[in-house]
């Protein structure tokens, strides 16, 4: 069993996000989509498609559990229907999801009653990226100074590039073992991956970001290091997500986590005791979701964010801004009634959400809340 002391990443945490409320005492319902377990690389491709995020989130509330049997019977779902699952609701496509009265339903009463949502969003493709810009970070002092925007703009643009050239840096990554890039190939690397630029640093959309990076990995390659990705597993580029469970129970102590009876989660929740001073953190349980409806429900919402992260993630903004146009009356309820809940958690709490994701494509959905604005509810 591993010791996992929280004091020390709470207060970090709690002093990047001051306005956050982790000390509360919530209720936190989960489900889970897109859990890949490992992601990796092979020789052609990876082992799972990066377009949709994983997804670990539901629902959560203060105080007493409202009644929601009034929803679950506005379904009318089939009375062999043992439990509420994602399915019965919506299916297709994110946009096709939004053609559904029962999602309607759904989303009206999270709108209208005491209940929030939250999420831990994860970009697997993004996350498997950032370790070359902060490696090559840590090899300049200059680059220190410049702060977490600056990183993140670099994050950004390597990842933009990574999308349009996937077939190129699958086999980079493949033939270099990323990310256990060996001492003497790290400048070999850093060359390759450096010509990737050329087509498009020159662009007034990509020259600050490559041209930065660029000029940083010169610094590593002197060094002959990359640290991030050296000394790690051939080829595996997501370990496990451990910390994506560990994360909530962690940040949010004094609150009541109730996660569905799966093995995964369970195994992976008591590989560690969880540790505040000399205090040991005993905040989760598990249930059988066909006993727990505010599971059910969690399956719902985070059903539907894994398909809207899909959306996203393969959609230009001028494919969004054009099927936005389109939409039908049910449809544009059902997206302005999803980010209004969004925002209403937000509002509530701002430490309910948690994306792990580039800018490119969290900024699509500021054409989504534009809209909406000329939309309201």
């Amino acid at each position: 069993m591993i010791d996992y002391e929280i004091s020390e990443i709470r207060m970090f945490t709690k002093m990047v996000a001051p306005t956050a409320d982790f000390d509360g005492t919530f209720t936190f319902y989960y489900d889970e989509t897109n859990n890949i377990k490992k992601f990796y690389v092979r020789e052609n491709d990876f082992n799972y498609t990066f377009t949709a995020n994983f997804v670990l989130g539901g629902l959560v509330h203060l105080g007493q559990v409202p009644n929601i049997q009034p929803l679950i019977d506005s379904f009318k779902l089939q009375k062999t229907v043992i439990e509420v699952k994602f399915k019965h609701i919506a299916n297709g496509q994110f946009l096709d999801c939004l053609k559904s009265e029962k999602l309607k339903l759904f989303l009206q009463f999270l709108k209208d009653n005491n209940l929030y949502v939250h999420y831990s969003s994860l970009n697997i493709l993004y996350w498997s990226l950032v370790d070359i810009v902060d490696s090559a970070i840590i090899s300049s002092e200059a680059a220190q100074q410049l702060g977490p925007q600056f990183f993140n703009h670099l994050k950004n643009d390597l990842y933009k590039l990574s999308r349009l050239e996937i077939d190129v840096v699958i086999d980079l990554f493949y033939r270099y073992k990323y990310p256990n890039i060996k001492s003497d190939s790290v400048l070999p690397f850093i060359e390759e991956l450096t010509s990737l630029f050329s087509g498009y640093i020159d662009t007034h959309e990509y020259h600050f970001g490559l041209e930065s990076l660029r000029q940083i990995l010169k610094e590593a390659k002197k060094k002959g290091s990359l640290p991030f990705i050296q000394n790690e597993d051939d080829y595996v580029l997501l370990k496990d997500l451990s910390h994506f469970y560990l994360r909530p129970i962690y940040l949010f102590k004094n609150s009541t986590h109730i996660f569905d009876n799966e093995d995964s989660i369970f195994e992976t929740l008591k590989e560690y005791k969880i540790l505040d001073g000399e205090d040991e953190i005993k905040n989760y349980t598990f249930v059988d979701s066909k006993s727990e409806q505010l599971i059910q429900l969690s399956d719902i919402f985070v059903g539907l964010m894994g398909k809207l992260t899909n959306y996203l993630n393969t959609s230009s903004r001028e494919k969004i801004d054009n099927d936005l146009q389109t939409l039908t009356a049910t449809q544009q309820t059902n997206i302005d009634l999803l980010i209004n809940v969004i925002d209403k958690s937000h509002n509530k709490n701002i430490g309910f959400l948690h994306n792990t994701d580039s800018f490119e494509e969290m900024s699509k959905m500021g054409r989504i809340r534009k809209k909406r604005k000329n939309n309201p509810l």
